[in-house]
Order: C-alpha cells, then structure tokens, then sequence
C-alpha cells in the first residue's frame, strides 16, 4: 500500500486532464474559425485522451482499495478526502498535504473543462441555429419574389 504510487497516478491524472482542457480550449477555437478538419483531429485526439482518463482513474480506484484495505478503511466510496481523514496522525502529514493538493488542483482542472465545455456547447447551439435560419430564409425566399415588380 504504497502512497507514493497513488501521487504518482494523481499527477498522471493532472496530466491527463490538463491536457483535456487544452484540447477543449483549441475545440472552442476550431469551432469559431470554423475549421472542421482541425475539429475532427481534435475530437480523435480527444477520445484518446478520455481513454487515457478512465485508465488512469481505474489504476486509481484499484490503489485506493489497496489502501483502504491495508489500513482497514471501511468506506466503499473512495474518496481521497475520505483517506486523508483516516490517515491523520498515522501517515506523514506531508505526504497528506501533498494529496489533498493533488485533489484541489485536479478538482479545479474539471471545473474549468465543465466550464470550457459548456462553452463549446453553446457555440455549436448558436451555430446550428444560425444554419436553421439561414436555411429556414433561404426556403421562404424561394416562395416570394426577391424583386417588387411594382416599381
């Protein structure tokens, strides 16, 4: 039950999900210039990275359990908060302090793709709207004469 190993997933984690947010920022980007080619690398690029996210918190999940059995943490929910807790005056604060850090930063990081995503959410709403008119403008001009013969 090594500790050491479970900062060692954390930053891994960090990574993975900095990198997440980056590729959410130039999705936001893509959108804007429009760049459909560039949206579909990046959307690849992006599952691969989700992938790499859920193997990570897998490794995470199964080193939780390791130590949550080893110290005789009885919680089926493994929560780094929850083993700092129990963890308090039994295992170096700093090394505690270290993954109560990790779970801040990490917890910042998904606000901010939640945030970036939702972004990108509105962006493809207004721009399917903006094609939904134009279409819609375009349909209803064919059924009126785009020139007053009156004149």
């Amino acid at each position: 039950m090594n500790l050491q190993k479970l900062l060692a997933i954390l930053e891994k984690q960090e990574k993975n999900l900095k990198n997440l947010l980056k590729i959410g920022i130039e999705k936001q980007e893509t959108l804007v210039s429009n760049n459909h080619k560039k949206l579909k690398e990046l959307v690849a690029v992006e599952e691969q990275n989700l992938l790499n996210i859920q193997l990570t918190e897998e490794s995470r999940l199964e080193e939780m359990h390791s130590i949550f059995n080893f110290y005789k943490i009885n919680n089926d929910r493994y929560k780094l908060n929850i083993l700092v807790e129990h963890l308090k005056g039994s295992a170096n604060e700093k090394l505690l302090e270290t993954i109560t850090a990790f779970e801040n930063r990490l917890r910042k990081i998904i606000e901010e793709i939640t945030r970036v995503n939702h972004l990108n959410m509105t962006l493809i709403q207004q721009s399917r709207s903006l094609i939904n008119a134009t279409i819609h403008a375009v349909i209803n001009s064919s059924n009126r004469s785009m020139l007053d013969r009156k004149a």
